[in-house]
């Protein structure tokens, strides 16, 4: 009698493969954990870890409804999608960015921090992680031929007011003055949406360009 072969698979001993996007978003659940985490550790008992705790429930929900809406619009997503998705993020850096951010968090959060710097370093290092996902969330509305709905972009912009407050509360913490750590994270914030809109409206008018070759072509 003849062996029946076997199914196609993962060699003996062989790791599975990672999936690409819930790699990159396990990250980023796990980058704001750790810096609420880190953040109400670092605050005395009262009311200042009250104020962060409570800050640091909400960005959390906030972030894994994000999260959700993207893992749940991925997967109507066919395999050849699917494999363009997976390319783009592997040319990414976000995942390995976020572990790098949250490793130096942690470490200047023990050692005590003087100075708004590492703040601003923090939020900086957050709005390139928000510029991947706000590809990632083009891309899959390219590939699904739908508009990104509102609420996406108010989640979006609750997510900067609950990091900028969380901040804000941690630095308050350090001896830094509340309001002017959140102005200062206010204004990088419009610096920030200022570049985006730039980068779209470049975007818009180089895709206006290649239509208006297709057809002359």
């Amino acid at each position: 009698m003849a062996a029946t072969a076997k199914p196609a698979g993962r060699e003996p001993g062989r790791p599975p493969e990672r999936d690409p996007l819930e790699s990159f978003l396990g990250a980023v659940e796990n980058y704001v954990g750790q810096i609420v985490a880190e953040a109400a550790k670092a605050a005395p008992d009262g009311l200042q870890r009250v104020m962060i705790g409570s800050t640091g429930e909400s960005l959390t929900a906030q972030t894994g409804k994000l999260t959700a809406f993207i893992r749940q619009t991925a997967e109507r997503l066919s395999n050849a999608q699917r494999l363009e998705l997976n390319r783009f993020l592997q040319v990414q850096d976000g995942e390995a960015q976020v572990e790098r951010v949250v490793t130096v968090a942690k470490q200047f959060l023990a050692l005590g921090f003087n100075g708004s710097t590492f703040l601003h370093w923090l939020s900086k290092h957050l709005e390139e992680i928000k510029k991947i996902i706000r590809a990632i969330l083009d891309l899959l509305a390219e590939l699904l031929h739908f508009h990104i709905p509102s609420w996406i972009e108010k989640l979006l912009l609750i997510l900067d007011e609950l990091f900028n407050l969380l901040m804000s509360l941690l630095g308050e913490v350090y001896g830094l003055d509340f309001q002017t750590v959140a102005r200062e994270l206010s204004e990088q914030e419009v610096s920030f949406l200022r570049e985006l809109a730039a980068l779209e409206s470049l975007q818009a008018a180089r895709a206006g360009r290649r239509n208006a070759n297709q057809e002359e072509s």
